[in-house]
C-alpha cells in the first residue's frame, strides 16, 4: 500500500487522528524496545509486526488494550514463555506464514479472551495442552502445517465455543484424523470444517456423520491407498451443501467416483436421464476441484453434478481418457461457470467432453503433455467473451482438429506457447491474483 494511502487509512480508523495509536504497524521489531514505542503500545488495539530479519522478539510486551496481533517474521522460531502475559484483552492472533516458527509458548493458554488463532504455514510440531483453557476460542486454523505431529487428546473437544476448525493439507499421522473427527462431532457450535482424510476408516466416519457432512467446506483425500472406488449417495451429497473445495491427491488405486441416486428403495449410478435431478440438488457451493497423482482414475463424470464449478485442475492421471464420459447422443449444459481448467500430463486423455460446450465464463485453459487430446469442445457457439488465453505446446496446438477453419481462426489469437510445467504453476497464481487486483 502506498505510504500516503496507508497513513490516511490509519488516520480515518483512529477517529480522524484523535486516537492515533489505536493501530500500529512495525517493520522493525527492534523499535519495540524504545521508550516512546513502549508508551504507544499501552494505547494500541491492533498491531502488525512485519520484519523479515528479526529472529528473536522482546521477552514480553505490555499491551493492556491490545485486541488483535498479526506477526509476519520469517526468521522467528519461537516466543518467550511470557510474551503474551501482559496482553489480557487479546482476541485475535494471526501467526500464519511464519515459516520457521516451531513452537508456541505455554502461556498462550492464559489468554481467556481468545477468539481467533491462525497457525497456518508454520513449523509448529506440537499444540500445547494449555490450549484446552481457551473456552472462548471460535476459530482455529491449522492449514498447511506439515510439521504438526501432536494434537493432545481431547484438546479440540474442550474448545466448547469452536465454530470453525480447519486442518487442511497437512501430514498429521494416520489415525489421528479419526479421533479428531469424533471430537469435532461432539462440539455443539461447530459449523465449518476443513479436513484432510488419509484412510478409508476416516472417510467412512465422515460418510456416517450427517453433522460433519453439513459442516465440511474444504476436503482433501490424501494418499488413500486403500480406496479403489468412491460411491457417494445422493443423500450424502445433499448434506455436503457447503463444500467449496475438493482435493484428491495421490490416491493411486482409485479407479472411479460414482454417485448413487436414491429413490423409491433403489440405488443406481448417475445416468443421463438423471442429470437434471442431479444438477438441481448437488454441489451448489463447490467451486474448485483439484485431482493429482491418481494414476488409475478413468474419468470425472460426476462433475456434471457440480454446476457452479469455477476451477478444475487435473494432473498426473495416466489412465484418464475422458473428463466427462457420456453417451454420444446427449448434449449437456455443463461447465457454465467454469473459468479455468488445467490438464497436465494426461497421456491417454482423448476428450474433455464429446460435444461442444458454451463455456460462457471461460477465461484460461492450459494443456501440457496431453498428446492424445486432438480436439477441444469448441464450436461457433462457444463463447470467447471472457477468454484470455489457451496455453499449450506448439506441437499439440498444430495437431488439433477443428470442425471448420472459421472456428479455428476465432480461437487462434488466444493461443500462447506453454514452455513447461513451471509455467503451469506461475500462470495459476497469475490467474488468481488477477481476480484480487
Amino acid at each position: 500500500m502506498h505510504d500516503v494511502i496507508h497513513d490516511m487509512a490509519l488516520w480515518l480508523y483512529c477517529e480522524c487522528g484523535k486516537e492515533k495509536n489505536k493501530i500500529l504497524v512495525y517493520n522493525d521489531v527492534c523499535r519495540l524496545k524504545e521508550a516512546q514505542e513502549i508508551l504507544e503500545l499501552k494505547e494500541t488495539e491492533k498491531m502488525s509486526l512485519w520484519d523479515k530479519n528479526v529472529e528473536e522478539f522482546p521477552k514480553t510486551l505490555k499491551c493492556p488494550n491490545l485486541k488483535t496481533l498479526i506477526v509476519a517474521c520469517n526468521k522467528l522460531k519461537k516466543f518467550s514463555s511470557g510474551f503474551f502475559q501482559f496482553m489480557p484483552l487479546i482476541r485475535d492472533l494471526d501467526l500464519s506464514r511464519n515459516d520457521n516458527l516451531s513452537e508456541l509458548p505455554t502461556g498462550i493458554g492464559k489468554l481467556c479472551a481468545f477468539r481467533y488463532l491462525n497457525l497456518s504455514f508454520t513449523k509448529i510440531r506440537k499444540l500445547p495442552v494449555e490450549l484446552t483453557n481457551l473456552k472462548n476460542l471460535m476459530f482455529l486454523v491449522l492449514d498447511h502445517m506439515f510439521s504438526l505431529e501432536i494434537i493432545p487428546q481431547e484438546l479440540i473437544s474442550s474448545l466448547i465455543s469452536l465454530k470453525l476448525f480447519s486442518m487442511y493439507n497437512n501430514n498429521v499421522l494416520s489415525g489421528v484424523e479419526e479421533r479428531l473427527l469424533d471430537e469435532l462431532e461432539s462440539l455443539n457450535g461447530i459449523n465449518e470444517i476443513g479436513m484432510t482424510i488419509f484412510t478409508t476408516l476416516s472417510f467412512n466416519k465422515l460418510n456416517g456423520s450427517h453433522k460433519l457432512q453439513r459442516c465440511l467446506s474444504h476436503l482433501q483425500l490424501d494418499k488413500c491407498g486403500d480406496v479403489i472406488s468412491l460411491e457417494l449417495s445422493s443423500s450424502f451429497l445433499k448434506r455436503m451443501e457447503h463444500l467449496l473445495y475438493l482435493n484428491i491427491y495421490k490416491c493411486n488405486d482409485l479407479k472411479d467416483i460414482k454417485i448413487k441416486l436414491e429413490g423409491e428403495g433403489t440405488q443406481r449410478d448417475v445416468t443421463l436421464p438423471n442429470y437434471i435431478v442431479a444438477k438441481e440438488n448437488y454441489f451448489h457451493a463447490l467451486r474448485e476441484v483439484y485431482i493429482k497423482y491418481c494414476s488409475k482414475l478413468l474419468n470425472l463424470t460426476w462433475l456434471v453434478c457440480a454446476p457452479y464449478l469455477e476451477e478444475l485442475r487435473v494432473e498426473h492421471c495416466e489412465s484418464m481418457e475422458q473428463v466427462i464420459c457420456y453417451g454420444v447422443g446427449e448434449n449437456l449444459d455443463i461447465f457454465l461457470r467454469l473459468k479455468y481448467i488445467t490438464l497436465n500430463k494426461l497421456p491417454r486423455l482423448t476428450s474433455i467432453y464429446g460435444h461442444p460446450l458454451l463455456f460462457p465464463s471461460f477465461e484460461i485453459i492450459k494443456v501440457y503433455k496431453c498428446k492424445s487430446l486432438r480436439s477441444l469442445p469448441f464450436d461457433s457457439n462457444t463463447s470467447n467473451n471472457n477468454l484470455k488465453k489457451i496455453k499449450g505446446e506448439t506441437s499439440w496446438w498444430n495437431q488439433l482438429e477443428w470442425k471448420n477453419e472459421t472456428i479455428k481462426h476465432s480461437f487462434t489469437p488466444y493461443f500462447q506457447i506453454n514452455p513447461g510445467a513451471e509455467a503451469y504453476l506461475t500462470d495459476v497464481e497469475e490467474f488468481k491474483c488477477s481476480g484480487i487486483n
